[in-house]
């Protein structure tokens, strides 16, 4: 290791009062999905207030790099919220009903921060270095659209990382876990199931043909897949998150909707399990005189991370942080299986990748809650952690490439 980049934490802890009030910034003013009409102008402003050349790719996801020539290592950060009412009573809580509850806006601070970093280290990066700011990670849209748009090209990205906050778990804050080799978050698949019937009086069922009796069934037999049809042992998890229909009590509506998710570590279990699901929807609709189809949206594979690069991090990361604040995920308590999700798989299936996850429970607050919960709060104090390791990643990586 390089001796300067052992001085990174410090470093990046000389601006963390800046990182604070970007975090803030972002925190207050939440987007979803690919509209980010705030977000994306704001990151592209201090992107250009560092000295870069920001671009933007795909429907709203912003580009930058740093060095000239050699290999290209990326650096990910996502910047897209959740449609969730914040309820933290933090003081620079959501101003809207969204909410950063994935800790998104750490995400894209912490990249920011990178940014800056890498600015002061720029004569010492031995290639290049491409920073990521990706839309429409919680609907596993933004990676694909990116890497269609030409992310990982000009110049060509020959390996990356990412990192995501980690609250909720019995796990030190700022400890940087990395990710074992092979996959370590399940694919996901975005479905919805319509059945279609004939409405009609509530008085006189007889003359309709009532959708919610098949969807009904169909909920009960998809649950049915995994505690009868796989294995025990079996990583997989279908999840219907939503049931619609109707919106008067005394009419038989004539359609309902179902909406969910399947998460599942082995891809040839994930096409069997989505051919069954066409199937139980299709003939249980049937059975009832309905109509019933499923629609499978949006997807990302199995995120799954290099041996090389793996290795790469374990060597270089205690320097980064110290020895007591870099783990293993397999080390995790309750943690050696995640059946969570990340569309930078995408990207972990066309370059070498590894996965970091930063411990980031708030101490201070009696409870940590998980991500995606409205209480869910994420302890700031850590995000010069997420910038040391985005920055020494990188260096030390192109340095021996």
């Amino acid at each position: 290791m390089n001796q300067n980049w052992e001085n990174l934490l410090q470093e990046a802890e000389a601006f963390q009062e800046e990182m604070i009030e970007n975090r803030r910034q972002l925190h207050r003013h939440p987007e979803v999905e690919f509209d980010l009409k705030q977000t994306v102008p704001f990151v592209m402003e201090k992107l250009t207030e560092m000295g870069y050349q920001p671009e933007r790719c795909g429907r709203a996801g912003v580009i930058a790099t740093i060095g000239k020539g050699g290999k290209t290592f990326l650096l990910r950060g996502d910047m897209d919220a959740l449609p969730i009412v914040e309820d933290t009573g933090l003081p620079f809580s959501s101003t809207n009903d969204k909410m950063h509850a994935c800790g998104h806006d750490m995400h894209t601070t912490m990249l920011l921060g990178a940014a800056k970093l890498l600015k002061a280290h720029e004569k010492e990066i031995k290639g290049t270095v491409k920073l990521m700011f990706q839309p429409a990670e919680e609907v596993m849209l933004g990676a694909d659209d990116m890497i269609k748009a030409g992310a990982l090209e000009n110049p060509h990205v020959d390996a990356g990382s990412m990192i995501h906050v980690f609250p909720g778990f019995q796990i030190a804050d700022g400890t940087v876990i990395i990710s074992d080799l092979g996959k370590t978050m399940a694919s996901c698949d975005w479905f919805e199931i319509h059945v279609h019937g004939k409405n009609g009086h509530g008085s006189t069922p007889e003359r309709a043909l009532d959708p919610l009796i098949p969807a009904a069934n169909i909920l009960l037999s998809l649950m049915e897949i995994q505690a009868r049809e796989l294995p025990a042992d079996a990583l997989v998890a279908l999840t219907v998150g939503e049931f619609h229909s109707g919106n008067t009590s005394n009419v038989i509506p004539e359609h309902a909707v179902l909406k969910g998710t399947l998460r599942t570590y082995n891809d040839e279990m994930r096409v069997e399990i989505r051919e069954r699901m066409k199937q139980i929807v299709e003939l249980i609709s049937e059975t009832y005189r309905c109509q019933g189809e499923v629609l499978f949206l949006a997807g990302a594979p199995t995120l799954t991370n290099d041996e090389a690069l793996v290795a790469h991090a374990q060597k270089v990361i205690p320097h980064l942080v110290g020895e007591e604040k870099t783990v293993l995920l397999s080390e995790v308590p309750r943690m050696s299986v995640i059946m969570g999700s990340e569309d930078f798989s995408y990207v972990s299936h066309e370059v070498p990748t590894v996965t970091f996850w930063l411990g980031a429970a708030d101490s201070r607050h009696q409870e940590a809650y998980p991500v995606h919960h409205p209480k869910v709060v994420f302890n700031e104090a850590i995000m010069p952690y997420g910038v040391a390791t985005h920055v020494g990643m990188a260096l030390s990586w192109l340095a021996e490439n």
